[in-house]
């Protein structure tokens, strides 16, 4: 999977299932807006739920069938590779 934050850069990881992703894009969020103070974050974190259900749903199905999955909620962009 990859990330990116808009004005922050980006990055990957491997994950072998949707748990992994979730993980991963939760830890890069914290590590990449942690500086923004504990009640920014958890609005943040609120703020990307529903990228992280689609992601289960909508991105872990397309993976499944051998697609490319993308998705974006403000200025974060998630993209889930075969």
């Amino acid at each position: 999977m990859s990330w990116t934050f808009e004005g922050k850069g980006g990055s990957s990881a491997e994950v072998t299932d949707v748990e992994e992703a979730g993980t991963a894009l939760r830890e890069a969020v914290t590590e990449t807006f942690g500086d923004m103070g504990s009640d920014a974050l958890v609005a943040l974190m609120g703020a990307i739920q529903g990228l992280r259900l689609s992601m289960v749903t909508d991105g872990w199905t397309a993976v499944e069938h051998g697609d490319e999955w993308s998705a974006q909620v403000g200025g974060i962009l998630v993209t889930l590779s075969p």
